[in-house]
């Protein structure tokens, strides 16, 4: 038997996190996306399908320009070979650096959070809505940094939900930590859902349950599983190579594999972007001081004048990473040194601490692909959300059929 294939269009798409766990649950292709940045834009095509299998079609463009009018979106749909009326999911992430901790100190009083809030930078989750108003989807996924649900006393939250009810949607929103959908990573974001108000079900049922959690969660042995950790992550891999330029690598051995890295090892028995950097001799100093610990305790000569908490600090084997972020590639940024080794993490170790598998494949460009990594929706999240969707959307066209046939019978 058959299973209905759905369609997404993906917006703010940046390398394709969200598509891709999409794709995992064989359900989904993204007929179109958008993203501004060039290589985020052109690793995204190289990566991520139709239903058909054949390359999305990615906008490499500013989307402001693109929804300047329905008609002219509309029309750069038809020639990508996208009619709006038969998408089923708009999906993405607007811009959330502006909504980020940082923003948070920088806009402290209210004459500072109007400011913000008037600053058409931080709006561009109206263009989102715009594509929205026109394709009509059944269904709509949004992410954004935990942030956003109190910027502007709550402004662009309620902004957000009264344009959804407007156009026609039921919508809430959660706020999630990736670690309790497998991601071995404790990332939290916000999650909107919304589905068109023809469509049957709750707007509960768009979301996906948690099926990892802490020790002291496992009430009994069909409960959570304990969270993954960094140690599932990126153990199996390869010791890295130390040059510039990408070259793949083997697998060591087949040995007895967690679940994790059976999920996350390549079809092709290769892994890229698996490539080590050289640091300067104080960073590795104050990486073997740090440890697992922090650099507010070492020796005041090896200090930095300013530091993030975690600055330097070494990932722990046994529990899952803190947040992967845009600076993963500096070790002075966060807790992004390895374990054991001197050393930063690589690209593909921070990949698989995003849930990246080994088959997406990132240019070998360091501060582009940190960018992208720390930018995307965890991948596994992504798929939790995409087997809901299928759900809702499978029960959708059931009882569509049933209202054809009945319409015939009469």
């Amino acid at each position: 038997m058959s299973v209905s294939r759905y369609r997404i269009i993906d917006l703010f798409a940046g390398c394709g996190g969200l598509s891709h766990g999409f794709q995992r649950t064989r359900r989904f292709g993204t007929d179109f996306a958008v993203e501004l940045v060039n290589h985020a834009a052109s690793t995204f095509a190289a990566n991520i399908t139709r239903v058909d299998g054949t390359p999305s079609a990615v906008h490499a463009g500013d989307i402001e320009e693109l929804t300047a009018s329905n008609r002219a979106l509309r029309s750069h749909l038809r020639r990508t070979g996208v009619e709006s009326a038969e998408i089923d999911v708009i999906a993405g992430g607007p811009p959330c650096q502006g909504f980020s901790r940082n923003g948070v100190r920088r806009y402290s009083d209210d004459t500072r959070r109007r400011r913000f809030y008037d600053d058409p930078r931080n709006h561009l989750y109206k263009s989102f809505l715009r594509f929205v108003e026109l394709a009509e989807p059944r269904l709509v996924l949004i992410e954004n940094v935990r942030e956003f649900l109190n910027f502007g006393h709550g402004k662009f939250t309620e902004d957000l939900l009264a344009k959804l009810d407007e156009l026609g949607y039921d919508a809430q929103y959660r706020k999630l930590c990736a670690a309790d959908f497998g991601v071995p990573q404790m990332r939290h974001r916000v999650f909107f859902v919304a589905k068109r108000k023809d469509i049957a079900g709750t707007v509960d049922h768009l979301f996906p349950e948690p099926s990892f959690g802490t020790d002291d969660e496992q009430l009994s042995i069909l409960g959570p599983r304990p969270y993954r950790t960094v140690r599932d992550a990126i153990s199996d891999l390869p010791k890295p190579v130390w040059r510039h330029a990408d070259s793949p690598q083997e697998y060591e051995g087949t040995g007895r594999l967690g679940e994790y890295a059976k999920q996350m090892r390549s079809s092709s028995g290769l892994v890229h972007n698996h490539v080590a950097r050289k640091l300067s001799t104080k960073s590795a100093e104050r990486i073997r001081s740090v440890g697992t610990g922090r650099m507010r305790d070492i020796a005041p000569e090896l200090r930095t004048k300013m530091f993030y908490g975690s600055a330097y600090r070494r990932l722990s084997w046994d529990i899952p990473a803190l947040t992967i972020t845009t600076w993963v590639y500096h070790v002075g940024s966060g807790a992004f040194a390895h374990p054991d080794e001197v050393r930063g993490i690589t690209m593909r170790e921070a990949a698989r601490l995003q849930s990246f598998d080994d088959d997406f494949i990132f240019p070998p460009l360091i501060n582009p692909v940190s960018q992208m990594i720390g930018n995307a929706v965890p991948p596994l999240m992504a798929e939790a959300f995409g087997e809901r969707f299928a759900r809702v959307l499978d029960a959708n066209a059931k009882e569509r059929l049933k209202q054809s046939r009945r319409a015939t019978a009469v």
